[in-house]
């Protein structure tokens, strides 16, 4: 982050890390295990804190009140730090009182800072020093533990190894469209909106022809109901996947495997429910794999045939249910890049319909250029329309690259100018919100631009072959990610 020495700077140097703050909080809600999350929480609290230090040193000769303010929000980012390192080491209840804790300290820093553009700062400085003794409360409840500190430097090693999507930014979140609802939501009322469709459905409902591998025992389930299983383990195996994934290239972080037992323990129990028996005796199998007996040594119990047993009870659920978990081919090769960045630009396309076109083997260019609207829709069960959407933005991809002038590192350097222009109009606006202590539609229209731009530089990198770069600033503020790609093209040789 930049070296801050107005108050204007501080409003919108924080920004991007607030922002980010709060999106890794409710990633680690959903994933609670995940180092990488757990990292990024600490990265961000850390540039707050830097943040905040950084003006009450230039603050100099400022009013009281405004002097009082800074002091509040230097006492909340270092509680908010010190609690960040110590999070992946709690409990589950602990951790979810810690999250609330940071949960509200961002909400509660933003709003302080807000409230710098007025003559008073009315009652967010006391609620700053409330939420700041919370969370020393909840760091001194309990003494740090000699595995907490490993644990955090374990999460640090295992993240730059086995985290890198290469397609995976936060800000996405912000610019892609929803298609999808949180999966937290979806999971509480999973077994009630199960009995509901078993209740309305009829069971004289036939099954589509080859599509289960086993009808008989499951004749009194309508179809309906099954693809709805189908659409919500779809979206909730997530954590599961990644641990498979990480198995079958010969090792993994033990942390997910923790936060994969209850992502299958929870699928059993749903199918359960429904009598979705042959599904639920494959989870049961994986899930008893995943549980075995925890007196034996780390050794033998996370040995060769333990492994041979997880990826062979999975593999089973592979291929009786491929449209919940089969495990695409990893989106992290340069075509995959492209392919992922294309479809985050086309209007309704949200992460959930990029796993299924994933899922489907589609994760190739090739497979928009050739293929008919009509056969992507059937093959990945979205909307026709959306396809044609799709096909027509890979399209117009594909002409631009034909037209475009062949020198990829001035495309670059051109790109990279209208990044920092986009930086410079989401500054003014996050000012203008700032000013008038209100939010502002403008502001959501910088952002969405400035990402628009960001999709055009990974694409970028990834033809120049810098996917090291791309991994490099993928998690960074923008501020951050502008001044790793002037380092880049500067190295570029000069033109004559």
């Amino acid at each position: 982050m930049n070296r801050f020495t107005t108050l204007e700077a501080f409003v919108v140097g924080v920004e991007d890390s607030a922002t980010l703050l709060k999106l890794y909080i409710e990633r680690i809600r959903r994933a609670p295990h995940h180092p990488a999350y757990h990292l990024a929480v600490c990265e961000h609290t850390d540039e707050l804190l830097t943040a905040t230090r950084d003006l009450r040193r230039a603050a100099g000769d400022v009013p009281p009140a405004l002097l009082e303010g800074i002091e509040a929000l230097l006492a909340l980012a270092e509680a908010a730090a010190a609690l960040a390192l110590r999070l992946s080491g709690f409990a589950p209840e602990r951790l979810v009182a810690g999250l609330d804790g940071l949960s509200q300290a961002t909400s509660c820093f933003v709003d302080v800072v807000r409230s710098f553009s007025g003559e008073t700062l009315g009652p967010d400085v006391s609620l700053a020093g409330h939420i700041t003794q919370r969370l020393q409360t909840l760091l001194s409840a309990e003494a740090p533990s000699a595995t907490s500190a490993t644990t955090t430097q374990h999460a640090r090693r295992i993240t730059t190894e086995v985290t890198f999507d290469g397609h995976e930014d936060p800000f996405d979140d912000l610019a892609v469209d929803t298609d999808d609802d949180f999966l937290d939501d979806v999971i509480g009322s999973l077994e009630g909106a199960f009995d509901a469709a078993v209740h309305s459905a009829t069971a004289e409902l036939p099954a589509p022809e080859g599509f289960w591998q086993d009808r008989a025992t499951e004749f009194s389930i309508p179809p309906e109901v099954r693809q709805l299983f189908t659409e919500i383990a779809a979206g909730y195996t997530q954590p599961i996947k990644d641990f498979i994934a990480e198995l079958r290239k010969g090792g993994f972080a033990r942390d997910w495997l923790v936060a994969c037992r209850p992502a299958v323990a929870s699928l059993r129990r749903a199918s359960e429910s429904i009598d979705f028996t042959d599904l639920s005796s494959r989870l049961e199998r994986l899930e008893s794999a995943l549980l075995q007996d925890h007196n034996e040594s780390d050794r033998r119990r996370y040995g060769r045939h333990w492994k041979l047993r997880v990826l062979s009870a999975y593999a089973d659920l592979e291929t009786y249910l491929p449209n919940a978990f089969l495990i695409p081919p990893a989106a992290t090769s340069s075509e995959s890049i492209i392919v992922n960045t294309l479809l985050k630009q086309v209007a309704g396309v949200g992460q959930r319909t990029i796993q299924k076109l994933f899922a489907a083997g589609m994760s190739r260019i090739e497979s928009y250029a050739t293929g008919l609207p009509s056969d992507i829709a059937l093959a990945a069960g979205i909307k026709r329309a959306l396809a044609e959407r799709i096909c027509e933005r890979v399209q117009a991809y594909l002409r631009a690259r034909e037209t475009t002038d062949a020198d990829l590192q001035a495309r670059l350097i051109a790109l990279v100018e209208e990044l920092k222009q986009r930086q410079f109009e989401f500054k003014r606006a996050t000012l203008e919100e700032w000013y008038r202590r209100s939010d502002s539609t403008e502001k959501k229209r910088c952002r969405k631009a400035r990402q628009e731009v960001m999709w055009r530089i990974n694409i970028a990198l990834v033809e120049l072959d810098q996917l090291d770069t791309l991994h490099e600033i993928r998690n960074a503020i923008f501020d951050k990610r502008i001044s790793r790609l002037e380092e880049l093209t500067k190295a570029f040789p000069k033109q004559r």
